[in-house]
């Protein structure tokens, strides 16, 4: 990697600079007076914890500056005091430090280092405004130990070690005496932890059925239940023998739904509804069985809320306004607040376009700027597979449309929000119904742009890359370039290679079966190497926990060998210290800075 530095990125709105923000990893206080996150804009290459203050008439955010500068694995949880705990992960370990959240004088805050551990890793835990935070720490023996914070700078205490790795865990009573702990044993499910005692009771929940949520005032409990090849959602109550209700027009939402938060009294359930390419907020009555949608702006909510006698708080990124908090006191009449309190504007406003697929149908696309008279062109293609781009705010495609590359970003087969036969259209063939549409679009594009104008350029990350690269192993004249973030060389690979989390992936979606009967045959990029002519970026986190790097490595040793002496160039960046979005890690704002150059035609070079 290159020690680049990176002139400020920012677009221009009545004589001001407004940078390129990106936020992630938001986290709620337990009371639900704070929250924090990660962010980064490019007029400081340094990731810094943010700390939004919720008390007032709107939300407040400000940045807190640590000593060290934060990676994408930081994980800042507020105290309701407004400090933080920084839970910070890396190669040698994890650690977990108070900060007290103000410093004077623009120094960076006091730190106090709570725990740290070499093996296994960190979780934390928030409370809620009657109970403790907690961490838990996987031991790398297949354990759990349980720890509790005190609060401020004391170190943590430990209550019991718990003899599973923990998947997920839900407080059960309003003053932190039990917790319910999904473990990742089979046949165990979730097991009820009494803090009090340290013994370790079971939930007593159906075979396969999951808890999601708790109300713990009025005891009321949201779980998840196999059914027809999917899941459906239940509504019952802690320690009642009546068997779990599934209310009839909770599991008819149409779209994929994410459980929010249940409000305090357990009646009302927040649900993220993505349909298409938009999410779309719905409070349900439990008691009644009945939704009411309430109105947001186009664009995505994450799934990290918290509802407290206060209101519920959501975390939203609209097309035109970066990731923040959303404020709903009252969900019946919800006021949306932006970061600063300002309205947004200046940004490019993506829109929906629908192009027609390769097969019957069609295939919904978010668009950045005018593919057809732009001077160049990017189709940017998702990770997943099992995702989908939205109409929220990139600031990466954002940066793009103000060098005047517009971007069309397709939802294709494979993708979520379009129905089951859309999404499992891929489920066996990986590369084939989803490649078919990228094709069909790459040329449609290049129709609308005419002759003469410089042909479509591919980006894509994770499942995104490895389709990009069969796109350009497929039809290379179609293609001028391609930017690939951490691609796999084919699922075959991958599985022999990745963390158990993606092999089940892979087994569920059949990412190992081969396709034979085209022209392209199976889809592995070692195989299909030679045929790839165009200049290719390629840029993998040396510490990539989802795709090994060792696939970017032999995928790029490969592309030397095969080559032509006089074809395109090949630049790979490995990133020191990165993870799977080495754009928004630290050192993000270099690799931002390779990617637009590259992309505009101007950093050709060997690697």
């Amino acid at each position: 990697m290159t020690s680049d530095t990176m002139s400020p990125a920012a677009t221009v709105t009545g004589g001001r600079q407004r940078s390129f923000v990106h936020r992630l990893n938001f986290r709620f206080s337990p009371g639900g007076r704070y929250a924090a996150c990660l962010a980064a804009d490019d007029r400081d290459p340094a990731m810094y914890p943010e700390l939004w203050d919720l008390t007032g008439p709107e939300p407040r955010p400000r940045a807190v500056r640590t000593r060290d500068g934060e990676s994408a694995a930081s994980v800042p949880l507020p105290t309701d005091d407004g400090d933080l705990l920084l839970c910070r992960s890396g190669a040698y370990g994890s650690r977990l430090t108070f900060a007290a959240s103000r410093a004077e004088g623009g120094r960076p805050v006091e730190e106090v280092e709570l725990i740290a551990v070499r093996r296994g890793g960190l979780r934390l835990l928030s409370g809620t405004a009657r109970t403790p935070t907690l961490v838990l720490e996987m031991d790398g023996d297949g354990g759990t130990t349980v720890w509790r914070l005190p609060g401020g700078a004391v170190p943590p205490e430990q209550i019991t070690r718990v003899p599973h790795s923990i998947g997920g865990a839900v407080w059960l009573d309003e003053r932190g005496r039990t917790l319910a702990l999904a473990t990742g044993e089979p046949g165990t499910g979730t097991v009820v932890l009494d803090l009090t005692r340290g013994t370790i009771t079971s939930l007593g929940l159906p075979a396969g059925e999951h808890l999601l949520l708790a109300a713990p005032r009025d005891g009321v409990l949201l779980t998840a239940a196999p059914h027809g090849g999917g899941y459906r959602l239940g509504v019952r109550r802690l320690d009642d023998p009546a068997p779990t209700a599934f209310p009839d027009r909770l599991n008819a939402v149409e779209g994929s739904v994410a459980p929010l938060a249940l409000d305090p009294t357990g009646r009302l359930l927040a649900l993220s509804v993505t349909h298409r390419a938009r999410s779309h907020l719905l409070v349900h009555d439990l008691t009644a069985d009945a939704p009411e949608e309430i109105g947001l702006p186009p664009g995505a909510l994450h799934p990290t809320a918290h509802w407290s006698d206060a209101g519920l708080h959501l975390v939203h990124s609209a097309a035109d306004r970066p990731t923040g908090v959303i404020t709903i006191p009252d969900p019946s009449r919800p006021r949306v607040l932006a970061a600063t309190g300002e309205h947004w504007s200046g940004w490019a406003s993506p829109r929906a376009r629908e192009y027609p697929a390769a097969a019957a149908g069609s295939t919904e696309a978010v668009v950045y700027g005018d593919p057809a008279d732009a001077p160049r062109l990017v189709v940017a293609l998702h990770g997943g597979p099992e995702a989908a781009w939205q109409l929220d705010f990139d600031p990466l495609f954002q940066r793009l449309v103000a060098e005047e590359i517009a971007v069309v970003a397709p939802n294709q087969r494979g993708s979520t929000g379009y129905g089951a036969a859309h999404r499992d259209a891929i489920h066996g063939a990986w590369g084939g119904p989803d490649l078919a549409d990228i094709l069909h679009l790459g040329r449609r594009l290049a129709a609308e742009r005419g002759p003469g104008r410089p042909r479509p350029m591919l980006y894509g990350a994770s499942y995104g890359a490895y389709l990009a690269l069969l796109a350009a192993a497929a039809e290379p004249d179609l293609w001028e370039r391609a930017v690939l973030v951490a691609p796999f060389l084919s699922g075959r690979l991958l599985y022999e290679d990745g963390p158990i989390s993606v092999r089940n992936l892979i087994d569920r979606l059949g990412g190992r079966e081969e396709i034979h009967d085209d022209d392209l045959g199976p889809r592995d990029l070692l195989r299909l190497a030679d045929r790839i002519r165009l200049p290719l970026l390629i840029v993998h986190g040396e510490h990539d926990p989802i795709i090994p790097v060792g696939h970017s490595r032999r995928l790029h040793e490969r592309l030397r060998r095969t080559r032509h002496p006089d074809a395109a160039p090949v630049t790979y960046l490995e990133v020191p210290g990165a993870g799977h979005d080495p754009l928004s890690d630290i050192g993000g704002h270099v690799i931002r800075k390779q990617v637009l150059g590259f992309l505009r035609g101007t950093q050709d070079r060997a690697g």
